[in-house]
């Protein structure tokens, strides 16, 4: 059980930070 949330929330930071780079990256190139 335990297991199974930490690779849930391992995988949604992962998601989160992938996310936020992507769109810093997109900000960047628009400016």
């Amino acid at each position: 059980m335990l297991t199974i949330v930490g690779y849930i929330g391992f995988l949604s930071v992962a998601l989160a930070t992938s996310l936020a780079l992507y769109l810093g990256l997109t900000k960047i190139e628009l400016m």
